[in-house]
């Protein structure tokens, strides 16, 4: 693999966890009283953290779309690997 395509790769990656991370923070902040950091943590103890990371992960598509249409097809990768990585930290956290 190029270090073209390696750098490519990585660029959605790092873009498909921003995005996953403010929408979290976008749901935290429009469906929580509490502030950001005591939502986490209760979430955490709730083991209700992956219902707030897949609704924020829905940030991620219209990422993917917008690499697709600007036909950058290896950062478009990159957000579906986030996208996957975050999927199984999802099921992960669900069964234990």
């Amino acid at each position: 693999m190029n270090k073209y395509i390696l750098k490519s790769v990585i660029t959605g990656i790092i873009v498909g966890f921003i995005a996953t991370a403010i929408g979290s923070i976008l749901w935290i902040i429009g469906f929580s009283d509490m502030d950001i950091k005591t939502t986490i943590d209760a979430a955490f103890k709730e083991n209700v953290i992956g219902a707030i990371l897949a609704a924020g992960a829905l940030l991620n598509i219209p990422a993917f779309f917008l690499f697709l249409k600007q036909h950058k097809n290896y950062q478009a990768r990159g957000v579906m690997i986030a996208t996957l990585i975050i999927a199984m930290f999802i099921i992960y956290k669900k069964l234990f």
